[in-house]
């Protein structure tokens, strides 16, 4: 899954600033609270509205990064990460079966508020899973995809495709032809033309013939 960026000048000014900032913060970021801090701000808002990869060298770029953002957010504990990325205030999760602000605050207590997140990377990712925060979603959404990613590009099947394999679901990709014409692939390489179904509020009228034509 792919959380889509509109690649305007203000989006471009804004990723310039972060990764700025995430560079600038980064040589201290062991020593200084402060810096690490900024570190883990300015890494999660920069790898959650960077641009597609375009090579492997940059993939493999950022996952690092991304690999050492969740190495220091598995330092701080989870109340000073809600300093700087509150939970969002939403309380409805219940109703419809999402995260919601409450969600959240009951995974936090049973993971404690004051004790480091965690040591390893699943642990900072189910803490992350489970927290409501837009900037932390769209950080998360970014790195699953990074590693999807890299798995493809060493001939593996992304995360999705691997879950999918191992519950006994068909998966599809979707090709378009020079022509413009769609269809779909399976893992076995079968294709299936794409027929786009006539929108049930359009009708076929049919002009009625005058007597004697």
């Amino acid at each position: 899954m792919q959380v889509g960026h509109r690649p305007d000048k203000k989006n471009t000014d804004k990723l310039d600033l972060y990764l700025n900032a995430l560079i600038a913060a980064l040589p201290d970021a062991m020593d200084n609270d402060k810096a690490l801090e900024r570190t883990i701000f300015y890494g999660v808002k920069y790898l959650g509205r960077a641009e597609k990869n375009t090579t492997i060298e940059d993939m493999e770029r950022r996952f690092h990064i991304s690999e050492a953002i969740m190495a220091f957010i598995a330092l701080v504990t989870p109340r000073r990460f809600a300093s700087f990325f509150p939970i969002t205030k939403e309380y409805d999760g219940n109703r419809w079966g999402t995260k919601d602000y409450f969600y959240t605050v009951d995974k936090i207590a049973e993971l404690g508020w004051d004790k480091p997140i965690g040591e390893t990377s699943e642990t900072v990712f189910d803490f992350l899973w489970d927290y409501h925060n837009w900037d932390v979603t769209f950080f998360l959404v970014e790195y699953m995809g990074l590693m999807s990613d890299m798995r493809r590009a060493q001939g593996q099947p992304g995360i999705m495709e691997q879950w999918a394999a191992e519950n006994g679901i068909q998966t599809y990709t979707l090709h378009t032809t020079p022509k413009g014409e769609q269809y779909l692939m399976d893992s076995k390489g079968r294709t299936k033309p794409v027929r786009e179904k006539r929108p049930k509020y359009l009708k076929l009228v049919v002009p009625k013939r005058g007597k004697g034509k």
